[in-house]
């Protein structure tokens, strides 16, 4: 995983992002990033209004701090199988006759 941080200005003051960069943008010297850490900074336009997202294209040299992130793999010891025990599927019963008859009724003796 390829990281990296940009910054964002709002009326508020500048605010850091931690982001991920996962794909090759869409026009030369860009690059689609992610925001980590649960955020939503992006604001973006959709036909009911404006909403906050957490992709965006962003351009190249205002990235810092790229860094690249191993990813921890799992090692054989970690990965064992879960055993799941399940009861019996019970088969569904058919509905009693007098519950059909109701239904039948209140659909005929609609008013």
């Amino acid at each position: 995983m390829i990281t990296g941080e940009i910054t964002v200005r709002s009326c508020y003051g500048d605010a850091v992002i931690p982001v991920e960069i996962y794909a090759k943008g869409p026009r030369p010297g860009t690059v689609w990033v992610r925001a980590l850490n649960n955020l939503e900074p992006f604001t973006k336009m959709s036909h009911g209004g404006p909403y906050q997202d957490d992709t965006a294209v962003w351009y190249i040299p205002l990235l810092r701090n790229v860094q690249l992130v191993a990813e921890e793999q799992p090692t054989a010891e970690e990965e064992q199988p879960v055993a799941v025990e399940l009861p019996p599927v019970e088969q569904p019963q058919p509905a009693p006759d007098w519950f059909l008859e109701m239904a039948y009724e209140d659909r005929t003796y609609l008013e």
